[in-house]
């Protein structure tokens, strides 16, 4: 993958700047609230995914094959099976 030219990376340096302005100006309680929403967010996706690759599923079935996938994901996630590797070097 090439680097980013001098004013791709300037941009790009400026718009990391500002979401971090903007994130230490929000308050504990709505920091706090974004675990949530973003898990909601996930599982909202996840549905939609579900709903794609089984379009027959009624939503009780999305539903428990919702269910299903998270429960997998936290016994993979309790076995310590996969871990963050960290950022590979190109």
């Amino acid at each position: 993958m090439s680097q980013p030219d001098a004013e791709t990376k300037a941009l790009m340096d400026s718009i990391f700047i500002g979401k971090v302005l903007r994130a230490r100006q929000r308050s504990i309680g709505e920091k706090l609230l974004d675990g949530p929403r973003l898990f909601e967010d996930g599982c909202v996706m996840m549905r939609n995914g579900i709903r794609w690759q089984f379009p027959e599923f009624s939503d009780e079935q999305v539903e428990a094959e919702l269910r299903r996938r998270l429960a997998l994901r936290r016994q993979i996630d309790e076995a310590g099976i996969y871990h963050d590797a960290g950022v590979l070097d190109e």
